[in-house]
């Protein structure tokens, strides 16, 4: 058996995340055993449909030593993984599963009946383990990270610690690029998505990248240009849309990054945290700002969370305030950059009148002189996370199942102390560029 399947199973999160991105999580997988004599199949179900992955198990089901599904939490991500993990195990092939969700829950995962393997952290160096233990039939629990189930006894195996600074770059190729290039109005006609880096160093309490200990890995810089290179001359892609979870993290790669991608004449965006522009402080965040706008970056998606300083600071740990968050947006604006700020309502503890200052913050935003797009979640209970003990403590029922894990939405009430009308209140506050919504007044 020299076959690999991976899988990346639909998201079906409501009407305000109509696009999907190249699933970075598995074309990582499969980059890292591309020189194993194995053959690999990439089948991302956000783009095809799952008929013509059936049919590609029924042909080599003799020949795949394992399927692979990198699953997250909610979005129905997880139960999409399941149906198809049962006609995987039907057929009598391996299943493993990694992706987010299982990096907080990896015994849970492991338990479930459709499961052989749950694969916890950074899979770059892990992967090629894995596939080497089930290629040689050797011990399965000296693979790091690894857990399974022998009969009734749960098989742990060595920490997954990732040494060093550096990831390895991707294999791009692996995939069909051009399903993944969309018209983003907010970037460029031509855009496709990029992950250039792991991780975040803030503190944000509701964060699941609080679970990889606030460690930070990045691609070499040289890596990333050679692959925005290759997408411009050879799919014409015009915009970049990276998708870290703060691309801004180290200061100075990123305004070396950008000085290059100016050469490029093409537009991006990025994530960005407040902190990243008031750390630049004493009139640098306006060469910082400055610099950015100049090398083509249109748009900068930002966590604000709150619009009260008691919940920014004694709940959310932003270490901000919301002076400093409005002097950011205003920064943002006066450099004509696009803003699109996310807000979180109906954290464990936060007052009504709370909740209602950060509705007010968001409609302030909006008299700003660029209008910036803003979106409000309803926060949602995650595993690993430091406020979903204290949700438990306050009457939240955490699913026992991954199923159940399948199922959360953070647009819906999914704790007892938030309501529908506060779904509503969500909903009229979320203004996108795509498809604008105006909270009543």
């Amino acid at each position: 058996m020299n076959k690999v399947v991976f899988v990346y199973p639909k998201i079906e999160f409501e009407e305000n995340y109509p696009n999907s991105w190249i699933p970075f999580s598995i074309l990582t997988l499969g980059t890292s055993i591309m020189n194993n004599n194995i053959e690999l199949k990439i089948f991302d179900q956000n783009k095809s449909d799952v008929v013509d992955l059936y049919n590609y198990i029924d042909i080599n089901k003799n020949d795949i030593m394992c399927v692979v599904f990198s699953i997250m939490t909610g979005g129905a991500q997880i139960s999409n993984a399941l149906k198809i993990a049962k006609y995987v195990k039907e057929n009598n092939i391996i299943t493993a599963f990694g992706g987010p969700h299982v990096n907080v829950l990896p015994e849970q995962t492991a338990k479930h009946e459709l499961v052989d393997y749950a694969l916890k952290g950074l899979g770059q160096f892990q992967f090629p383990i894995f596939i080497d233990g089930l290629m040689n039939k050797s011990k399965m629990d000296m693979v790091p990270g690894i857990y399974f189930y022998n009969g009734n006894r749960l098989i742990i195996g060595p920490d997954n610690v990732v040494k060093g600074l550096y990831l390895p770059n991707y294999n791009i190729n692996l995939i069909e690029i051009e399903k993944y290039i969309q018209n983003d109005n907010t970037i460029n006609t031509r855009t496709i998505n990029y992950i250039a880096s792991q991780g975040c160093p803030y503190t944000c309490k509701f964060c699941y990248e609080t679970c990889y200990d606030r460690k930070y890995f990045k691609i070499k810089e040289e890596d990333i240009l050679s692959d925005i290179e290759f997408l411009i001359d050879k799919y014409n892609v015009n915009g970049i849309k990276f998708y870290d979870a703060d691309w801004f993290v180290d200061i100075k790669r990123s305004i070396r990054m950008a000085e290059r991608i100016k050469d490029y004449n093409i537009k991006w965006a990025a994530s960005i945290n407040p902190r990243d522009i008031l750390r630049t402080s004493n009139g640098l965040e306006s060469n910082l700002l400055d610099m950015v706008k100049k090398s083509g970056c249109s748009r900068l998606l930002m966590g604000m969370e709150s619009g009260n300083n008691r919940v920014l600071k004694e709940i959310v740990d932003k270490r901000v305030t919301k002076e400093e968050l409005m002097h950011v947006a205003r920064m943002i604006s006066k450099y004509q950059i696009l803003g699109s700020y996310t807000f979180i309502v109906g954290f464990p503890g936060e007052t009504d009148k709370e909740i209602d200052e950060t509705f007010s913050f968001v409609e302030k935003l909006w008299s700003l002189e660029t209008k910036p797009e803003t979106r409000v979640h309803i926060y949602t209970p995650y595993p690993g996370t430091s406020l979903y003990d204290q949700s438990l403590e306050l009457g939240f029922k955490a699913p026992d199942s991954l199923e159940g894990w399948s199922k959360f939405d953070y647009y819906k009430s999914m704790t007892p102390w938030t309501s529908k009308d506060l779904e509503r209140k969500v909903k009229e506050c979320t203004v996108m560029i795509e498809k604008k919504k105006v909270r009543k007044k």
